[in-house]
């Protein structure tokens, strides 16, 4: 397996951003803590996870019941030896963590979603798809699929994905041709019939169904994904796979037109990432719309962006806590901070330490400003 080249040490950034940090504001919020910046952007140590896990999943949905706006919730993973069930939601607005009712059934290595919630359900849910089950020697890939509803602070439990698998990546966007609203996308992983796969599936919350639409180009496993803007020369939202491992760690990266039902190659990663985060969120300044985050990985603790109208990616700050097999997931910066920012939570840290950090990076110039409207993000 290649090994990806080292990423910048933050002692570089450091050096590089000292007069940036004397010129920045010295007070913020309690339990915000911040980090490296360039170009406007900056990373925020945020309070860590209840419970430390690895290979999580994340997604940004309505707050649970007695909460107001968007949280980041964190679903699953494994800590110690074993899968959990465990899902609790991160608050900007009180900087706090909640514990929630646990999932049907415990996992690590699934996707996460925020989709519109399932027939009898009203407003947006958190699909938690697939994942991997280990008993001893002997691990299972999982087929189940159910949604968590924060108006009920209940869990559904939705029609299974076709094929069992792992490590694999979820992102909502248009549903296939034929089909009307939008639809959650399941794509590559680890089955039982291959170590890695291209298969895409995507299900439709109208009907509680799964459909198969087009394989990925590239087969691979512990890839990332998010929707954002199709890559020039197409219309619409496009659901885009990125990075993964095949035989190693790949760079490829193709975005999905459900209009069209194709796959399309865009730019490659500049480096091979896998078992990273992403998500989509606003684009870095001096660029406009919405971009393609990932972040961390095996081997790395490099940020990077891609932007759909240039086809181009762009490097940022390294994560304060480099770590592999976490989770990402998009929403508003924490209350005094302006913009929509993607959080890294959980994850594998140096010397294979279980970690619960959480940490935000926003995009945009950092600015200190008074709390404005939530917006609902989805990944």
């Amino acid at each position: 397996m290649r090994t990806p080249p080292p990423a910048p040490t933050r002692k570089k950034w450091r050096k590089r951003l000292a007069l940036a940090a004397v010129l920045a504001t010295a007070a913020v919020l309690a339990g915000m803590l911040p980090a490296a910046a360039s170009n406007g952007t900056i990373w925020t140590s945020l309070p860590s996870m209840p419970t430390a896990r690895r290979a999580p999943a994340s997604a940004a949905a309505p707050c649970p019941p007695g909460q107001a706006g968007t949280c980041v919730y964190t679903v699953g993973g494994q800590a110690g030896t074993s899968q959990v069930a465990t899902i609790e939601s991160y608050n900007r607005i009180t900087n706090a963590w909640s514990t929630l009712p646990p999932m049907p059934t415990r996992r690590s290595h699934a996707a996460a979603v925020a989709a519109p919630c399932p027939p009898g359900q009203s407003g947006t849910c958190v699909y938690v798809i697939g994942g991997l089950v280990t008993e001893g020697e002997t691990a299972t890939f999982q087929s189940a699929v159910e949604s968590y509803n924060p108006v009920t602070n209940a869990w559904s439990i939705l029609a299974p994905l076709r094929t069992p698998r792992s490590g694999l990546a979820a992102a909502a966007a248009p549903c296939p041709p034929g089909q009307s609203g939008t639809c959650v996308y399941a794509v590559g992983g680890s089955s039982n019939a291959a170590p890695v796969t291209g298969l895409a599936e995507s299900y439709n919350p109208a009907n509680n169904a799964w459909s198969t639409v087009a394989t990925m180009p590239v087969p691979r496993a512990l890839l990332g994904s998010a929707a954002a803007a199709c890559p020039p020369g197409q219309q619409g939202t496009c659901v885009y796979a990125v990075g993964g491992f095949d035989t190693a760690p790949t760079t490829a990266v193709h975005s999905y037109n459900p209009a069209t039902n194709v796959w399309s190659p865009v730019a490659p990663l500049p480096v091979g990432r896998w078992a990273a985060g992403t998500a989509a969120s606003t684009c870095p300044p001096g660029q406009s719309g919405v971009c393609v985050y990932t972040m961390g990985g095996v081997n790395l603790s490099s940020v990077q962006s891609y932007n759909p109208a240039s086809n181009l990616w762009t490097d940022l700050p390294p994560m304060p806590t480099p770590r592999t097999h976490l989770a990402a997931a998009a929403m508003q910066c924490p209350t005094g901070v302006a913009g929509n920012c993607v959080y890294a939570t959980g994850g594998v840290a140096d010397q294979g330490v279980v970690s619960g950090a959480l940490e935000a990076l926003d995009p945009p110039d950092r600015v200190q400003a008074a709390d404005v409207a939530e917006q609902p993000q989805e990944d």
